[in-house]
């Protein structure tokens, strides 16, 4: 069906992001790509879809890619998205503001399927992937993970016969993780062949029946899933963490004063039956912890740092800031006190270089310092996360991976009391955990702290000391990480036990 032939992809850096990759996919088959952030996944999806070269021109492109054995530059733009559907990492550049059903109907409405068709296939779409409870809202209104489903329903809304998903369990909570493999399987026989790039292999293993590694674009070749899962070694050469392993509990620093206090919280943002999308939120982080907000997709854990960051009204309750009344601040006097990166960096971006945005971070002036001790300070932050020799560069012109850990070395130069993590995508990457655990644990142990919100139960469980769990609009716990994932209000969640409750080294620090 669709075969690449020593595909080498390269950007203006003069760096390949894919190097003489070789990859043939045939009617049946259920492919796995892993490889650590900023390997080239997105660079080989997006070929695989058909996305480079027609949409994307890349400075430099050889080899070839061909399907149904025709060069995929010969293909009418119509034939081949249609023929392939690409869910994107960065969904949110894939949505607009539109009802849930007619961005899921758009496609099959762009191609004038009747009305009649139409209804019915959003009905075995919206059963299919049990998007009951998002009928009726606007797609721009729902969670990131709430959105990534909707985007998935829009893809395979015209049967694709190659369905393409990058990094499709980000943002998703382990709950809505359970519903995609069964909406895979659902839709199977009516996708022919699948294709997914995922750092998190465990997660999506029971879709697909074969793997290939990537690293630093150059792509191994696919072997069968069982082998290759259980073989450690392969995947730390490749600069990944094992899909099994070993893990401890989180680090514990000695706590300090009260850095933030949120007592009665109550937004003024309302679900449509009218209720508060947070009521009575009471909440205490302390100098030295790292403290992990978990909850459903669509709970509310946004709107609670918005709150927190003055981004989201209030109509009730108190917030203190380093122990001093902060109801009246302005977001920007709250943002010198509390640091946030979100998923998404490139939407707090805004200087000219990469150095102009972390002197912003120290100084909140967008004009250039001439201090030296300033831009020393600037400087040793980027060296600290390897972005020296990116000083110069325009923020928008870094990667995904690069832009998150410029949004660390941001934080840690502002020095911020607080910092508030929204689902860091450096997580499953040698590097990136490591660099990722640099800062927090820098943050901890200089009397900071840190507000990690994710979907990742076990980052969760190796970095934080203490769990918030959000659910119904209130903290349904709030207490110690190992015992977060025996509690009623976990169990309540219809979660699956995490899968690190069965290592013994795990139960051995629980003990």
């Amino acid at each position: 069906m669709l075969d690449l032939r020593n595909l080498s992809v390269g950007y203006g850096n003069g760096t390949l992001a894919l190097s003489g990759a070789d990859l043939s996919i045939a009617a049946g088959q259920r492919l796995l790509v892993c490889g650590a952030a900023g390997s080239g996944k997105t660079t080989l999806l997006q070929a695989a879809a058909g996305i480079i070269p027609r949409l994307v021109r890349p400075d430099t492109i050889s080899g070839s890619i061909e399907l149904d054995g025709q060069p995929v530059r010969t293909v009418s733009k119509d034939s081949l998205f249609q023929t392939i559907g690409l869910v994107a990492q960065a969904v949110e550049d894939q949505v607009w503001d539109l009802s849930v059903e007619d961005l899921i109907a758009f496609p099959l409405e762009n191609r004038g399927v009747g009305r009649a068709e139409i209804r019915a296939r959003l009905a075995t779409l919206i059963n299919g992937l049990e998007l009951h409870d998002l009928k009726g809202r606007r797609v721009l209104t729902l969670s990131g993970g709430e959105r990534r489903m909707v985007a998935i329903a829009a893809a395979l809304a015209a049967a694709p016969r190659l369905l393409v998903l990058d990094e499709p369990t980000t943002g998703l909570d382990p709950a809505a993780r359970q519903r995609l493999l069964r909406s895979l399987a659902t839709f199977g026989a009516e996708i022919p062949s699948l294709l997914i790039a995922e750092q998190d292999a465990a997660a999506i293993a029971p879709a697909i029946n074969e793997i290939a590694l990537l690293a630093s674009g150059v792509l191994s070749s696919l072997q069968p899933k069982a082998g290759l899962m259980a073989d450690g070694a392969a995947w730390t050469d490749a600069g990944l963490l094992p899909p099994f392993r070993r893990q401890a509990a989180a680090k514990v620093y000695p706590l300090g004063r009260t850095l933030l206090c949120v007592k009665k919280l109550r937004t003024a943002l309302q679900r449509p039956t009218g209720r508060p999308v947070l009521e009575e939120i009471d909440l205490t982080i302390r100098a030295g912890e790292c403290v992990a907000l978990i909850g459903r997709n669509g709970a509310g854990k946004t709107t609670l740092f918005q709150s927190i960051l003055g981004l989201a009204a209030v109509t009730g309750g108190t917030l203190a800031i380093g122990g001093a009344d902060a109801g009246g601040w302005t977001a920007a006097r709250r943002a010198r006190s509390i640091a946030y990166l979100p998923q998404i960096m490139r939407r707090i971006l805004f200087n000219m270089t990469v150095l102009q945005e972390v002197t912003f971070a120290i100084t909140a002036s967008p004009v250039m310092p001439k201090d030296p001790a300033i831009l020393e300070k600037a400087e040793t932050a980027l060296a600290a996360y390897g972005l020296s020799g990116l000083a110069q560069t325009n923020p928008f012109a870094l990667s995904t991976r690069q832009q998150a850990l410029l949004g660390l070395a941001c934080a840690e130069a502002s020095g911020a009391a607080l910092a508030i993590l929204d689902e860091p995508l450096l997580a499953r990457d040698l590097n990136g955990k490591r660099l990722l655990d640099r800062f927090i644990d820098g943050a901890c142990a200089s009397g900071r702290a840190v507000l990690l919100i994710t979907h990742d139960l076990e980052l969760a469980a190796e970095r934080a000391g203490r769990v918030l769990l959000l659910d119904e609009g209130r903290i349904t716990y709030d207490g110690d990480t190992i015992a977060a994932w025996r509690s009623p209000a976990y169990r309540a969640l219809g979660w699956p036990e995490p899968r690190f409750l069965a290592q013994t080294e795990w139960h051995h620090a629980a003990s």
